[in-house]
């Protein structure tokens, strides 16, 4: 059985097997096809993605070039029934595991706030049931979102570090749109809290700056991307980040601190560890280590895939045997 990681976030899909992993705009497309064949070689230039007749969609990339006005956008738990989240999933899928002959064991989460919904979580369920369906067989287990970081930290390639399960262990997962914090007690979720927020804010706050000082015009997904390389693309030349960049980054924390005092009773001064994981986490790591001394990061390929590298370690430890991983 293949082991995977997987959320489809307001702003990435992210996903992660054994020996691989993809990360892609959670964008989704109607995507008739007369759109877009190429007028040189008369050829489809894009790559549609197709699941239980709902036609043909662009994703990630393609969807914000090619038809960027109907892009679906549905921030709330409707998403799980819509079509477009179900392409999402099967593009995930379809691009980390080609091979279709597989049995797939996929480790998922939802918000905090979303995950005590248990009409929401059949149907998050049902979606990536369907849209893995070409494959062989297929299990799902869904846990809340910031649970995915917690397996990061505590699940290391030789397994459990148990030094790490032991007392109160925090977590901070900054998205796109959203944040999830989290509470852990000797390896079990005590409770949770997520809300609207993350860097979408701070990505619209960059977009004047940018304008400001660049007169380019660019999409949040676009400047999220030139906050990753730190540099912006004028006229073919690599330039600073404007100024006001690190301060519009840095408002972004105010929400996560005052969920994070009404999560910790004690401002978070009694966590063994808080771990910081998420899209925004390289983005404000240096500040909230300020405030937190105990802050500690997983060790994955990045930030933004300690969710879903989390939860594909946790995959594979259940399918070890004699496994000593809770949760």
């Amino acid at each position: 059985m293949q082991p995977v990681g997987l959320i489809v976030g307001h702003g990435y899909v992210k996903a992660v097997s054994i020996d691989r992993s993809v990360v892609f705009p959670a964008l989704a497309a109607p995507a008739p096809a007369s759109d877009y064949v190429s007028t040189v070689s008369g050829a489809n230039t894009v790559h549609p993605v197709r699941v239980n007749g709902a036609g043909d969609w662009l994703v990630g990339e393609e969807a914000q070039t090619f038809a960027p006005r109907r892009i679906s956008s549905i921030l709330d738990r409707s998403r799980y029934a819509h079509p477009s989240y179900r392409v999402l999933v099967r593009a995930a899928l379809d691009r980390l595991l080609p091979d279709r002959g597989r049995h797939l064991l996929i480790r998922t989460g939802m918000p905090a706030s979303w995950y005590p919904d248990l009409t929401a979580r059949g149907a998050l369920e049902d979606a990536i049931l369907q849209a893995a369906a070409p494959w062989a067989a297929v299990t799902v287990k869904i846990a809340p979102e910031a649970a995915g970081v917690f397996y990061a930290w505590v699940i290391e390639s030789g397994g459990v570090n148990v030094a790490r399960t032991h007392g109160k262990i925090g977590i901070i997962d900054i998205g796109y749109r959203d944040f999830n914090i989290a509470s852990f007690v000797d390896a079990r979720y005590v409770g949770g809290i997520s809300q609207p927020g993350g860097m979408f804010q701070a990505l619209h706050d960059m977009q004047r700056l940018i304008s400001r000082q660049y007169q380019l015009e660019l999409s949040p997904h676009e400047i999220d991307s030139a906050l990753r390389r730190g540099y912006v693309l004028v006229d073919g030349t690599a330039r600073a980040l404007p100024a006001g960049t690190q301060e519009a980054l840095d408002r972004t924390l105010a929400p996560i601190l005052s969920a994070g005092r009404t999560l910790w009773p004690s401002g978070g001064r009694d966590l063994a560890a808080l771990v910081l994981g998420g899209g925004g986490a390289q983005m404000v790591a240096a500040s909230l280590a300020a405030v937190f001394p105990q802050l500690a990061q997983p060790a994955c390929p990045s930030p933004q895939l300690a969710g879903a590298w989390g939860f594909k370690q946790a995959a594979m430890q259940e399918l070890r045997p004699n496994r000593t991983a809770r949760g």
